[in-house]
């Protein structure tokens, strides 16, 4: 049954899926890969704060062949500068007239073959690890990415509501993913449900708490560029920034659910006729110890995307009232604690769902212990 469900996923992933069906393709500039050969002219201009690059750059995109003169401005006074040498993989700015490349500039250094070696480098480390349930959750994250880069962002910029569709693209993406690494089986079903009761408590505090807070999801960069983005399309940033908690808690109230799930799988195989209030408590004990690293992981990794903000309030001596109440670090503290909550509630629930699988189950099958092997 799941090598067919697996298979029908394959399939489905396989299909090209588009992403704006109005997006225009810009034919006259284009974005392609180059190697540096040597650096023409270096000169500076101190009085403006500007450097002047002229580099010969070797064109290296697949289709494309030759060697083109590319300016390369830097503005000395930015913290952010692409200064080239030669050798220098970079992604180059070209127009093109009568598929001529000409007018090229420096846009940015070419990273996405690196950053494809280091995928590659994690995809082989949870088949050499994992084995087959490596290969399970390589497929089961490429559901999500998926979900979320062609599912969520496309019905987003079509004014969809960002609650409704993060609550239905959680609901699938954990249905997916339990079941391709669990399989159809008891322990799957109650950290299915495990999960969706943690993700739910996470977002009604997260509802209720940017509420009361009056947090207005503009903490970050990018929502200044979204403001200008074209008529056509409303987004409401606070509702973005709640889909975005949802998003972040998701993974790992799913890990909690599927580690005490499966847990108490064991132990239900082990003695079928353990009774459901120590099996209970067990489930309640396993989760405790999980319990603990995976708030530090939330926090944690949510104190990281904040530390260039928190070092300022540091380096200019601002008061705690200054640093508390900023829209963007009460936004982060409402991530870290909603998912956090979220998670915490995950644990009692799964357990319960367990339980009452389980007690079914028994009922069922009369405690038999050879029926008990076909749970998983």
């Amino acid at each position: 049954m799941r090598k067919i469900f697996l298979l029908i996923i394959c399939l489905l992933l396989l299909k090209p899926i588009a992403v704006n069906g109005n997006e225009e393709e810009d034919t006259t500039w284009k974005y392609i890969h180059g190697k540096v050969i040597s650096i023409i002219e270096d000169t500076t201009d101190e009085e403006n704060y500007l450097r002047y690059q002229k580099a010969l750059v070797k064109v290296t995109e697949k289709g494309l062949s030759g060697e083109l003169e590319v300016m390369n401005t830097i503005n000395t006074a930015s913290i952010y500068k692409i200064i080239v040498k030669p050798g220098d993989d970079v992604i180059i700015i070209v127009n093109t007239t009568d598929n001529i490349l000409k007018d090229g500039r420096i846009y940015s250094y070419s990273r996405d073959k690196y950053l494809l070696y280091l995928l590659f480098i994690f995809l082989g480390a949870l088949i050499l690890f994992g084995g087959k349930n490596g290969l399970y959750s390589i497929i089961s994250l490429s559901i999500s990415v998926s979900l979320i880069l062609f599912v969520f962002f496309p019905l987003i910029l079509k004014s969809y509501h960002p609650i409704v569709i993060v609550s239905a693209i959680s609901i699938i993406s954990t249905f997916f993913t339990l079941t391709i690494i669990g399989g159809f089986n008891m322990k799957t079903y109650a950290a299915i449900i495990g999960t969706i009761g943690g993700v739910i408590t996470a977002g009604l505090l997260t509802f209720y708490f940017g509420y009361l807070t009056h947090i207005q999801g503009i903490e970050s960069e990018g929502v200044e560029l979204l403001s200008y983005f074209p008529k056509g399309c409303t987004l409401n940033f606070r509702d973005l920034l709640y889909a975005g908690i949802i998003i972040g808690a998701l993974g790992a109230i799913m890990d909690v659910s599927m580690s005490i799930s499966s847990s108490m799988g064991e132990l239900f195989e082990s003695n079928p006729r353990i009774s459901m209030s120590k099996l209970f408590g067990s489930g309640m004990r396993i989760g405790k110890d999980i319990m603990g690293t995976m708030s530090n992981t939330l926090i944690l990794a949510y104190t990281g995307n904040s530390i260039n903000l928190i070092l300022v309030f540091f380096l200019y001596d601002k008061s705690f009232i200054q640093f508390i109440n900023s829209d963007h670090i009460s936004a982060e503290i409402l991530r870290a604690l909603c998912g956090s909550i979220g998670l915490v509630f995950s644990i009692p629930i799964t357990s319960l769902a367990f339980i009452f699988l389980c007690s079914k189950y028994n009922i069922n099958n009369k405690y038999t212990v050879r029926n008990t092997r076909s749970y998983r």
